[in-house]
């Protein structure tokens, strides 16, 4: 029981900031990304689910599920249009890196995850993407303000 709750309290310190909050970028000037992030099973793990809508209509969808696997801190993302991603989360502080692989689609070959975010006040954070393919051109740091 013990090492269930220091488990749960490790999981959701390193999403502490992002917890109970929904959380906003724009990539265009009519497409923005909203991640809303909780607890899961009293905080044995933690979820963000994320839409990206063009005009206000939703054209993307996913949801990361952040857990403990022994000292490690895993991840699997699951999309809107049947993609499925893993991999490990380091860092701590005010600096996560995300690395794994992601399918973008059931008929897409796997594509690389290497990605920092970057807190910056209790407000806002930057997402940096360390591989340069066709949704990264021309963005270098995606920022992300709190909304909720």
């Amino acid at each position: 029981m013990i090492g269930a709750l220091l488990a749960a309290a490790a999981t959701v310190g390193a999403f502490d900031p992002f917890v109970g909050a929904c959380w906003t970028a724009d990539f265009t000037a009519t497409m923005r990304d909203t991640h809303c992030f909780d607890v899961l099973y009293d905080g044995a793990h933690v979820r963000d689910r994320h839409e990206v809508k063009e005009a206000g209509k939703t054209v993307y969808a996913g949801e990361t599920t952040y857990s403990l696997d022994g000292p490690d801190t895993v991840f699997v993302y699951l999309n809107s249009l049947g993609g499925v991603g893993t991999g490990k989360v380091t860092g701590a502080a005010s600096t996560l890196r995300f690395r794994g692989s992601m399918r973008p689609s059931p008929d897409k070959s796997p594509q690389a995850i290497d990605s920092e975010w970057t807190i910056i006040d209790g407000d806002h954070y930057d997402v940096r993407s360390l591989v340069k393919d066709a949704s990264t051109a021309g963005k270098d740091v995606i920022h992300f303000t709190r909304v909720k």
